[in-house]
């Protein structure tokens, strides 16, 4: 048997009855078709203890299932969702799921409804229903009027108790959307307390921000108990015991208060279904028994679920198992030791224990009709839409060179498979610069650019960053460094005339900016006044400046970049792609400069302080960076010394802010669009931010080779929020680098230098404002 077949295993149980004919586990003399036991996940002590006695029940009656399974082993989670995974790894057979909780098991676990319960008057659905006791609420007549209720739910994955509700309130524009990814964050907006069990489970709440709102009035406060699947407020009639106790208003099943003032810890309570009516959607009110007419939508059956990873005939068997089951126990008998499927309260006070106690049959669902979209259509699929709606359509991601466009796509598809909104889409435009027009124009939204980048963007475009990437540092910057060959001890930033150098980019921020800007300041240089390209021609004998001789800045050499051309006879792209300004280059970017040292004749590379380190000693396996060691290569230091590769914090020319997302700003930033495109970034990297070996998995901060650095740096730890005072291209990349900019960029506004931080404070009040 597999790991989750014995004991206690993970801090949970499963049990199996230690008295199975010895027979069922050597083969069955006596027929039957398996061996193996059924393995039905629960999720409470109370739905175990019933599941261990329909077990017992099947080893007393295991003739009458030698036809299919002779056995039945119970495996105990904290919720369905755990049961989910257990049945996606083949360590469980079956589950009884929500209809909601069939499309979560499907979409995310490919998982398939193969029995599903039938209702009173042949039923195979039951209608939702907002429960409140007589004459309170008076103030609420229409479904805004809700805000601020104390409301109960059975839990934060019930269709009928959570998603139709939430879905009509957001439909009728009663809720606002506060987080396109998780309405949960809404709900809990909207209204002033309740309980929706398991709405902090990591599942419900993949950014750990979920308030506690909607656990402030559940049952329990023990820790593990308080608001998940075991607390007494969990299920439908745990929904109601919570109006009963603290809240205002339950939404339910439509006979969920029927069944409920019949049990005995009702009627202690001593309520009658006449203490309560319905709320429906229109503000009116009706009595109990109007629930076709006064609900909150119709809720397909609950189903029994398994794996696809079963063939037809294996759910063939499960099926006639599964049937056998309510054939022999789905009728009340005369002998009071007989087990009966529907008696949930000799096991606690809770309803629905494996499955719903108003079930009056299981029927199977046919094999083409095995499927969680076949099962679930029309308003339900609405209604989950709805509640995975956002203000904010789409966002349009600008890149530029095809490798990031496919990598890109890859996103997209990635963000589509958990959801995720807004829809993102993807446009390559060739160069950042035309990235930079394209936001500005409303073609794009977004694009990731480095400090160099950033601040063009911000001058030409009024482009804004909003979110940061984050290294190994604990602020959103990076040191820059001078790297050299160990074996070649004559190379010193002193003076590098007649040297050949590596660079990211021209203009770049670490690669060109900082470096050239050292150098000028430092009078190592002929400055030529700001035209930092020419004397860079004139002062290195050869070089790899990818984008030298574009137009973008051909300002500097009299409109012809023709002096320009030995700032590219390192460069080893062909056709269009030499020396051009994007992954097309093999020596663009920091891994592109480094391998313009390794292999392509360089002295000196300007790179980021993790550069070396990402490439060598084995990490990289392409074969320009086979034996390549980190002790083969040393730090270049501004007083003409020589550092390891390690000591990067005492040798290095300055520090530059990290790549950042940018997007319009000024008269066109706009709040909502920000806040969605970085919430949608956020729950992106928390999906797929981790490093995996498993190629199956879209990692966002990495590059498949030959490619570095594809859209985000692959050295990325996280992606940060930044505050709206630096949401400004000024204040973002600091004095120092505009002083810098300055230096070596003639088309540097001259004012740049003098504007100080208050003053780029009021930049971004202004634009706010504006």
């Amino acid at each position: 048997m597999d790991s989750g077949g014995w004991g206690y295993i993970f801090g949970y149980s499963s049990s199996i009855l230690n008295f199975l004919p010895f027979s069922s586990f050597l083969g069955n003399p006596n027929g039957g078709l398996s061996k193996a036991p059924v393995r039905w996940c629960t999720v409470s002590p109370q739905e175990q203890e019933k599941c261990n006695a329909l077990a017992e029940a099947i080893v007393t009656d295991y003739q009458d299932f030698i036809d299919t399974y002779t056995s039945l082993e119970c495996i105990q989670r904290q919720n369905h969702d755990e049961c989910m995974v257990l049945l996606d790894q083949s360590r469980g057979d079956v589950v009884s799921l929500d209809s909601n909780e069939i499309f979560i098991a499907g979409r995310y676990h490919s998982l398939v409804p193969i029995m599903k319960e039938l209702y009173d008057k042949g039923r195979q659905f039951y209608y939702s229903v907002a429960v409140i006791k007589k004459g309170t609420l008076e103030h609420v007549h229409t479904l805004r009027d809700l805000k601020g209720t104390i409301a109960c739910f059975p839990s934060v994955a019930s269709m009928g108790g959570w998603v139709l509700p939430i879905a009509k309130l957001i439909k009728e524009k009663a809720m606002d959307i506060i987080d396109c990814n998780n309405h949960i964050q809404s709900a809990s907006a909207f209204f002033k307390g309740g309980c929706a069990v398991n709405i902090l489970t990591d599942k419900h709440n993949p950014l750990g921000d979920n308030s506690q709102v909607l656990c402030n009035a559940c049952g329990s406060e023990l820790p593990g108990i308080h608001c998940t699947s075991r607390d007494k407020y969990a299920g439908y009639e745990g929904s109601f015991n919570c109006l009963l106790d603290k809240g205002e208003i339950a939404f339910l099943k439509h006979n969920t208060v029927a069944y409920a003032v019949n049990s005995t810890s009702i009627k202690e309570k001593g309520y009658v279904a006449e203490d309560f009516e319905l709320l429906c959607v229109d503000g009116s009110r009706a009595s109990l028994s109007e629930y076709e007419s006064c609900n909150w939508g119709e809720v397909p059956a609950n189903a029994i679920a398994t794996s696809t990873a079963k063939s037809h005939e294996q759910r063939e068997i499960l099926q006639e198992f599964l049937k056998k089951i309510l054939e022999l126990y789905g009728k009340k008998s005369s002998d009071p030791q007989k087990f009966y499927l529907f008696d949930t309260e000799k096991y606690s006070i809770s309803y629905d224990l494996l499955l719903s106690d108003d079930t009056k049959v299981l029927i199977e669902i046919p094999s083409i009709q095995q499927n969680f979209l076949t099962y679930l259509k029309g308003g339900v699929m609405n209604a989950i839409e709805t509640i995975r709606s956002c203000p904010v359509p789409k966002m349009i991601m600008c890149v530029n060179s095809p490798a990031e466009f496919s990598k890109c796509l890859m996103m997209r598809t990635a963000m589509q498979a958990q959801l995720l909104k807004p829809e993102m889409e993807c446009i390559n435009r060739g160069s950042n610069f035309a990235c930079m027009a394209s936001i500005a124009e409303g073609e794009a939204d977004v694009a990731v650019f480095e400090a160099g980048d950033i601040y063009t963007a911000g001058l030409k475009y009024n482009l804004v960053p909003f979110m940061g990437e984050r290294y190994n540092l604990e602020t959103l910057d990076f040191y820059v460094v001078a790297v050299s060959k160990e074996d070649d001890p004559d190379t010193d930033v002193l003076y590098l005339k007649g040297r050949n150098t590596c660079h990211p980019g021209v203009m770049h921020g670490a690669g060109w900016v900082i470096p050239m800007a050292y150098l000028i300041h430092n009078n190592l240089i002929r400055a030529y006044g700001c035209n930092s390209l020419r004397a860079a021609s004139e002062y290195f004998t050869k070089a790899c400046v990818p984008g030298a001789l574009s137009n973008f800045y051909r300002h500097g050499s009299g409109g012809t970049g023709m002096s320009n051309l030995n700032l590219c006879h390192l460069c080893y792209g062909s056709g269009p792609n030499y020396c051009a300004r994007n992954h097309m280059e093999p020596f663009y970017g920091f891994s592109g400069a480094f391998r313009c040292l390794v292999e392509g004749g360089g002295d000196v590379a300007f790179l980021k302080h993790t550069t070396v380190s990402e490439n060598v000693d084995g990490r990289r396996k392409e074969w320009w960076a086979r034996n390549q060691l980190t002790s083969d290569y040393q730090l270049l230091c501004r007083d003409g010394t020589r550092k390891p590769i390690s000591q990067y914090k005492e040798c290095n020319l300055g520090k530059v802010a990290s790549n950042a997302i940018v997007t319009r700003g000024g008269r066109n930033y706009n709040d909502s669009e920000v806040e969605a495109y970085s919430n949608l970034f956020m729950y992106a990297q928390q999906y797929y931010g981790r490093d995996s070996d498993d190629d199956w998995n879209f990692r966002m901060f990495h590059s498949d080779e030959p490619y570095a650095d594809l859209i985000f740096q692959d050295m990325t730890q996280q992606l940060v929020n930044l505050p709206f005072e630096k949401q400004h291209y000024h204040p973002y990349l600091g004095q120092e680098f505009l002083n810098a900019r300055y230096l070596v960029d003639c088309e540097a506004s001259a004012t740049t230098v003098h504007l100080s931080f208050l003053a780029a404070f009021l930049v971004v009040i202004v634009r706010a404002l504006s």
